[in-house]
């Protein structure tokens, strides 16, 4: 199974606060899921990967060596373009644009899309450490 990783609004809260119980959502994601981790948001896009730099400042040491097992991916205008529908997969994201929504139902996924809403919820991340959801597979 592949996990796709956005991370404001996500691993970030408002204002570039760290979400409640970051670490321990990414210790479970990339160390369950070796190799199959990958950045899907804007801090990684046209093949410029920031998205150790925007973290670090945030996570705790052991964190963020965890993060740079996270694998870059390649997509343009929409983040849809970076998944690889040939495979099961989790996609982590606090928005989904209608063009984005439209490719998951074409593939028959959009129960994929995870989505996050820390406004919310703000301790969301822990449901998901505690009950890690099952990809839908196309």
């Amino acid at each position: 199974m592949n996990v796709y990783l956005d991370i404001d609004g996500v691993l970030l809260a408002c204002e570039g606060a760290t979400s409640a119980y970051a670490d321990e959502f990414l210790k479970k994601v990339v160390t369950e899921n070796l190799g199959n981790v990958y950045w899907l948001t804007t801090h990684q896009w046209l093949g410029e990967n920031r998205a150790v730099e925007r973290l670090e400042p945030h996570l705790k040491p052991e964190t963020v060596e965890l993060i740079k097992l996270i694998r870059p991916t390649q997509w343009g205008e929409f983040k849809t373009e970076g998944i690889d529908f040939t495979e099961p997969f989790l996609w982590f994201d606090d928005d989904l644009f209608p063009e984005e929504e439209k490719v998951l139902r074409e593939h028959g996924v959009l129960e994929n899309h995870i989505s996050v809403d820390l406004y919310k919820d703000p301790n969301q991340l822990t449901k998901f450490i505690n009950s890690f959801p099952t990809p839908k597979n196309n």
